[in-house]
């Protein structure tokens, strides 16, 4: 009796014990599908704000790639606990494998919508991740082991890779099997990586190499850009070019800043792979301040090769705290911490609709008085001595790479023939007195004991489908034409982040002048951007000479410190840029050139009508304008005066015909005057202002409206 208490208390503990293991395994498997349905819910949700806040960006023209970057990490983290939990849990299922099977059917999906996304993000972003697709069979030893390989690469390269599971075998679901017959998957396992398919198992050596490969690719941020786009918009011989720059990379007396810019350059004509050859060369050059070493250390950032890009923006954000650009430093920690960059950018430059000739957006426009009837130009002037500074841009002072001249951007051997020299001959050439800014900054240095500073390295920032400079702030104000963008000795630290080195243009001497404590600024005014820069520079006490001046008819009326392709006057110890008045009123003739737009730089000649289109506006004086369709036409300009009487042009003088042309002219009367737009910078144009001071002025963005 005894006995058969025992048994029935054994049979009625064990019934109790199953009953309870088949609750708990029930209540588990609850617990296990309501975890990976969350994380599977939470993934839905992330996917979802990545789509939203990619459209809010391309709406509202933001920053993109670093809001799917982000997005992306988050995404990956949630599909790799989604895949570790089903494959732990559905081990352990007994009563929830339908369950089992509906979600990992729903994570097999979850993984190839991941993979769009990340194909889209590495589209738009230059690639930023290395996608790894593995094909693998259950409860295969081949395939387990290959998961550890690739688990373990997984770590080493946590941030650039990402690696999607997916059975070979799975037949619920048709897009696993298409993408499978795609690569044409016969056996598991098999891994893609970089179109490659690798068929059975492969260890760590391999894919590791491919892995390398693929991380050490050069330029990374510029991967799709053209750098034969300037030089062919300029109509420079490219062959010829390369020649240039191979005999600078090769010759070992060549600074090695100048030597790792022309590789370079090649690399980004030819072949990309010399890219990385550069560095050799940019490791050599020994910085002469903070800011040089900066921009060597983003260099070697942006670059890519391989090289630890966090550990070189770390140390450029060092050397720009101590070379006094707080923000710029503070952004380059951000991009090595992986941080989201809050760009700032100029509001009245981004909502301007106002337009100009050649179709650029200005937010400057002229401001024009009322009941005028008589104008003054050329009355502005501005005075160097020897306790001024200097603020010049770059290209065409120090460097002339479209010319094959590259130098060290900070000197010391001013350039004063650039690509022209390529095709004139001395007569036309006129080195003893030069061309452009090297040489109108050669002439002021040679007169007085100024502090010149080349501004180097300026950060420019994307918002839409435009780039443009900051300020001393880190406020992006200052349009820069994608002509210049595109210049390929430019660093791009990501497809939104780029240092241009060889600046050129008052919108990008702006942060540097205002940190150098400049006086005085000398560059161009070839777009609207310049302008509104140079406005932004006058209203710190900083003078703006432009020597290119387009565009500096939009300043009429603001009373800057401007001043647009002055002649020079020597006194004691100084230098006078400007002062050469001429009064208009309405019994005055005026004969405005202009030109078409069809030959690269012709349309520098429309300046002159620009800046009379906008004084017509508002004195009544007769202007008449007459169009070049090509260089060397100035006789018919000037046989056109004639037949209207004409007793001032307004013209552009080049070269040697402008000025025979416009000479005779002169001479024929004394009252005859000459107004010169964009003349300084050329040696036939400072002939011109030497030898007739009293017949000539030049583009005054202050003229003196009056009565009579």
């Amino acid at each position: 009796m005894k006995q058969n208490k025992i048994i029935w208390q054994s049979l009625f503990l064990t019934i109790l014990i199953f009953a309870a293991g088949i609750l708990i395994n029930h209540a588990l498997d609850y617990y296990r599908i309501s975890t990976i349905t969350k994380v599977m819910t939470e993934h839905d949700l992330n996917t979802e704000a990545y789509q939203t806040e990619h459209f809010f960006a391309k709406t509202f023209q933001e920053e993109s790639c670093n809001i799917m970057t982000t997005r992306v990490a988050q995404l990956k983290e949630q599909v790799r606990k989604v895949g570790e939990d089903l494959g732990t849990y559905s081990r352990f299922s007994i009563f929830k494998k339908k369950d089992y099977d509906y979600l990992k059917r729903k994570y097999f999906l979850l993984q190839l919508r991941f993979l769009a996304l990340v194909q889209e993000v590495n589209k738009e972003c230059n690639k930023p991740y290395l996608p790894i697709l593995f094909f693998y069979e259950i409860d295969q030893d081949d395939s387990e082991k290959q998961g550890y390989v690739l688990q373990q690469l997984s770590k080493e390269y946590e941030q650039q890779i990402i690696i999607l599971t997916l059975d070979k075998n799975y037949k619920d679901e048709p897009l696993v099997q298409l993408l499978a017959q795609t690569y044409n998957i016969t056996r598991a396992p098999t891994i893609i990586l970089e179109n490659t398919v690798y068929s059975g198992l492969t260890y760590t050596g391999q894919l590791n190499q491919t892995i390398i490969d693929y991380l050490r690719r050069p330029d990374p941020y510029a991967q799709e850009l053209d750098f034969s786009f300037t030089p062919k918009a300029a109509g420079i011989n490219i062959t010829l070019l390369i020649e240039q720059m191979e005999n600078i990379a090769k010759n070992e007396t060549v600074d090695p800043f100048a030597r790792g810019d022309a590789t370079l350059i090649l690399g980004r004509l030819t072949n990309k792979k010399r890219i990385c050859d550069s560095l050799q060369f940019y490791d050599l050059v020994n910085a002469r301040n903070h800011e040089e070493q900066a921009l060597i250390h983003e260099t070697s950032a942006s670059l890519g090769c391989g090289r630890n890009r966090n550990t070189f923006l770390r140390a450029a954000a060092k050397e720009w705290k101590l070379a006094g650009n707080a923000y710029r430093a503070d952004l380059l920690e951000k991009l090595a911490n992986g941080q989201r960059l809050n760009l700032k950018f100029d509001q009245q430059t981004i909502n301007a609709n106002n337009t100009v000739i050649s179709g650029y957006r200005t937010s400057i426009t002229p401001i024009l008085p009322e009941n005028a009837t008589t104008v003054t130009i050329g009355n502005t002037t501005i005075t160097l001595s020897s306790g001024d500074i200097l603020i010049s841009q770059t290209d065409r002072v120090y460097r002339d790479w479209l010319g094959g001249q590259i130098a060290n951007p900070y000197g010391p051997e001013i350039l004063v023939t650039f690509s022209e020299r390529l095709k004139y001959d001395e007569t036309e050439l006129l080195p003893e007195i030069g061309w452009h800014e090297g040489a109108r900054t050669k002439d002021i240095k040679k007169a007085i004991n100024i502090t010149h500073i080349p501004a180097v390295g300026t950060l420019v920032a994307k918002k839409g489908n435009s780039w443009y400079a900051s300020d001393e702030q880190g406020i992006f104000r200052f349009e820069v034409p994608i002509d210049k963008l595109m210049y390929p000795t430019t660093r791009f630290l990501r497809s939104d982040i780029a240092v241009i080195i060889d600046s050129h243009g008052v919108n990008m001497l702006v942060e540097q002048a205002v940190r150098y404590n400049a006086t005085v600024v000398l560059s161009d005014c070839d777009h609207p951007g310049k302008v509104y820069a140079a406005k932004y520079l006058s209203e710190k006490n900083i003078s703006v000479i432009c020597y290119p001046d387009k565009y500096i008819y939009l300043a009429i009326g603001h009373n800057l410190s401007l001043i647009g392709s002055p002649p020079t006057t020597l006194g004691n110890e100084t230098i006078t840029l400007g002062g050469r008045p001429i009064q208009i009123t309405t019994s005055d003739i005026i004969l405005a050139v202009n030109s078409t737009s069809e030959q690269y730089a012709l349309w520098y000649y429309q300046t002159p009508t620009s800046y009379f289109e906008v004084i017509g506006d508002a004195v009544p004086i007769n202007i008449q304008y007459y169009q070049l369709t090509d260089f060397n036409q100035m006789q018919n300009a000037t046989k056109y005066a004639r037949s209207i009487n004409a007793n001032i042009i307004a013209t552009r003088v080049f070269n040697s015909n402008d000025y025979y042309a416009l000479t005779i002219w002169l001479q024929e009367r004394p009252e005859n005057k000459a107004i010169l737009f964009h003349t300084a910078s050329y040696p036939y144009g400072q002939k011109l202002f030497n030898e007739y001071v009293n017949q000539t002025s030049f583009d005054d963005p202050n003229p003196v409206f009056g009565e009579q």
